[in-house]
């Protein structure tokens, strides 16, 4: 086990472009407006004619539809007790492909890839994860073990252009490579609808397939990786010919659907890695009140022998709202491990790299 853990929510990715939950939709509804969807169109506009819809919940109990975690956790509800407003059976249905859809398309299109122009037009690693990668391999990256809210392949792709494996522990036998536990999916991981397996698309065999001029579009400074859309290519390489079209992307609601099982070796390793670290170090992730899972997950898999000797949060909340969370979160025997920094992804980077050099 590694003796750092590093949890890694929205606020980190939004230095590569990917929104976070609160603007999501915003962002979603400008793309749209410009065409930017294609083929995709229909399923967004879908979305957003289900919000218009559900605008009458309001005479009766509160839904925050502006975020786009509230709304997927409502929509998945409503796919589990087939109830959603006025939407029909066959509505509410689909509403949950069309929500994975915004989602995963907002994602590509918004993560700024730069090209290097002076690498040929090769397709760069986003700059903060590049130099957090960098990090982890100047300190040892066996010393390390990540855990993500995010469903973004930022981190991926700088670990893949730094030639780093990743083991996202889906694979209980699989032990070369950092640790990356996606507690929520990922863009680029397929799953088969008969063996209910989850297959990572790996960037070493998507980029044998489609090369780097694919990804980079005419006049732009940045590449969009559209990996989601050639997931059904994972079927080529496993058992059975049953890839879903979508990727798997997990509610944030203690109903986890389909993909519940074949997931859960990634949530077992996250508690392996939290009960046995000396270090944690949370970047990014604002630990919303609705987040129990997280709680839960933290409170039994801290229940180790291992002594906590820091517990470090980066943020750069000043109204001390996130910081309070944390105080509640944390148990009297490491309170006094606690700090809090006021401090986005990129800075968090240089604080991180000062303690770990002074140690």
């Amino acid at each position: 086990m590694a003796e750092n853990v590093i949890i890694l929510g929205a606020g980190a990715s939004a230095e590569s472009g990917a929104p976070l939950m609160n603007n999501f939709l915003d962002i979603s509804e400008d793309l749209y407006s410009t065409k930017s969807y294609g083929k995709n169109a229909e399923a967004i506009e879908f979305i957003f004619q289900i919000l218009s819809r559900l605008q009458s919940v309001y005479a009766k109990s509160f839904l925050d539809l502006n975020n786009i975690e509230s709304v997927f956790g409502i929509i998945d509800m409503g796919n589990l007790i087939l109830k959603l407003g006025d939407l029909s059976t066959d509505e509410i249905i689909s509403a949950k492909d069309s929500i994975i859809t915004l989602i995963v398309k907002t994602l590509e299109l918004k993560t700024q890839f730069p090209i290097e122009q002076s690498n040929g037009r090769q397709v760069g690693p986003t700059e903060s994860y590049n130099r957090f990668v960098e990090m982890l391999n100047e300190q040892g990256i066996d010393k390390f073990s990540c855990i993500s809210f995010n469903y973004d392949i930022a981190l991926d792709f700088a670990l893949y252009k730094n030639r780093l494996p990743i083991n996202y522990c889906l694979d209980a036998f699989k032990s070369e490579g950092i640790k990356y536990l996606k507690l929520h999916g990922s863009i680029n991981w397929g799953y088969c609808n008969e063996c209910n397996e989850i297959i990572p698309y790996y960037f070493n065999d998507f980029f044998k397939k489609y090369n780097f001029s694919n990804a980079i579009h005419s006049g732009s400074k940045h590449a969009v990786i559209n990996i989601s859309e050639h997931l059904n290519d994972l079927s080529s390489k496993h058992k059975h010919n049953k890839i879903n079209d979508a990727p798997v992307i997990v509610p944030p609601t203690w109903n986890k659907g389909d993909y519940q099982k074949s997931i859960q070796q990634v949530w077992f390793q996250a508690a392996d890695e939290l009960s046995n670290a000396k270090n944690i170090f949370v970047i990014g992730y604002s630990l919303p009140e609705s987040d129990t899972f997280f709680k839960y997950l933290f409170s039994l898999g801290t229940m180790g022998d291992s002594r906590i000797r820091r517990f470090n949060v980066f943020d750069p909340d000043k109204t001390e709202i996130i910081q309070k969370r944390f105080e509640n979160l944390l148990g009297r025997g490491i309170t006094d491990r606690y700090r809090y920094y006021s401090l986005k992804f990129k800075d968090a980077i240089t604080e991180l790299n000062t303690i770990f050099t002074n140690k």
